[in-house]
């Protein structure tokens, strides 16, 4: 018989769904909205995390069909992918698995409440395997864990990796460094906790546009892994990722680089541009996107593909011919399947990586918030 879902008392309840046979109750259609999938039991508690966004934006988009997401490009792989992503979160709450976490304690969170708008996803994969961290992506204003992190998080798991989707603070002017303070935080939070999620201590980061740029910021010198004294990811999967913000100064919308930047009139901007922050330390990259895409352009792409080549950082660079932002437009079968490409390179970085060392690791605490 299905388990009905049940809340959590313990956080260190945490079964692995690998090998096991999970058979829901609930069943995901395309024809559903996205409000009423947050609304499901299974989503109790983390809902809004679906697309974690502002008031207006929300009620614009809660009336939407999964169906919907993809109008423009017809893509039915690409839905197929949205509805296994809700699907594999009622599966694994159904089947009694805790799924969201606060990484933020409530003394930190007392002290900047802003830290309550955050929350980490676990999905499991191989025990004792690595993990990914994915950061959806939304330009810093929403976080679009229904187009990027859940959909992504089976396909990882299903490669053997432990996957933890992160929500990430949006929403505001000057909102850096914290999306980078919360990575930290995750990450720590992680750590302290590998025997409780079974997960090995060698991790790769992924991210989705505004959160690839997040995710490149990780392997900086400037404002990176090193500078709140982490360990390095074995790997970097960027996922048409803003680099040269320089590039953005004449957009119409502002709002994205009004997040990054500190200072007015974005005097800080060069800070924030990736490709002038590679470094000897720089992880090991993998960069896709799409040459129509009408956000990152592929020089874009060129100057991070200079950058990392005078480092000497092993990476690669593919650009599919057509799919626009986030293959929100018609495209290949080819680009479909853009993940394979990447857990290619990222798992042959893994399997010749130095052993990362085998204690938890934790933020110093006057790294967090600093700027």
């Amino acid at each position: 018989m299905p388990q009905k879902y049940r809340q959590h008392e313990s956080p260190f309840d945490l079964p692995h769904a690998i090998g096991e046979e999970i058979v829901s109750m609930t069943k995901i259609s395309p024809d559903m909205t996205i409000r009423e999938i947050a609304l499901l039991p299974e989503f109790s508690g983390f809902g809004e995390h679906i697309m974690l966004c502002r008031q207006e934006t929300w009620e614009r988009i809660q009336k939407t069909r999964v169906s919907a997401m993809i109008e423009k490009s017809g893509s039915q792989y690409q839905l197929r992918r949205f509805v296994r992503g809700f699907q594999n979160i009622v599966d694994l709450a159904d089947a009694g698995h805790r799924i969201a976490f606060d990484f933020w304690d409530e003394p930190s969170c007392i002290m900047d409440p802003s830290r309550r708008q955050t929350k980490l996803f676990f999905f499991p994969g191989k025990p004792g395997a690595p993990f990914a961290l994915v950061l959806s992506g939304g330009g810093y204003q929403s976080v679009c864990n229904s187009l990027e992190g859940f959909p992504v998080a089976p396909e990882l798991t299903d490669a053997g990796l432990n996957v933890f989707v992160l929500s990430y603070r949006v929403r505001r002017k000057h909102l850096m460094p914290c999306p980078l303070d919360d990575v930290a935080q995750a990450l720590s939070y992680i750590s302290c906790r590998r025997k409780t999620f079974d997960v090995g201590p060698e991790y790769l980061v992924m991210g989705f546009s505004a959160g690839a740029h997040l995710a490149a910021e990780w392997g900086t010198e400037n404002r990176g892994y090193a500078h709140y004294g982490l360990p390095k990811p074995s790997a970097l999967v960027l996922c048409y990722a803003p680099i040269d913000l320089t590039a953005f100064m004449d957009a119409e919308d502002h709002r994205f680089l009004d997040s990054v930047c500190l200072e007015e009139g974005h005097g800080d901007i060069h800070d924030w541009c990736i490709n002038e922050h590679v470094w000897k330390g720089y992880p090991p990259t993998y960069l896709w996107k799409c040459s129509d895409d009408p956000i990152v352009s592929d020089g874009n792409y060129a100057a991070m593909d200079t950058a990392l080549a005078s480092q000497e950082i092993q990476h690669r660079v593919t650009c599919y011919s057509n799919g626009g932002h986030a293959l929100l437009a018609p495209h290949s079968e080819e680009a479909d399947h853009w993940l394979d490409a990447a857990l290619q390179f990222a798992g042959e970085r893994m399997a010749c990586s130095e052993t990362q060392p085998a204690g938890q690791w934790t933020v110093p605490m006057q790294r967090l918030d600093g700027r």
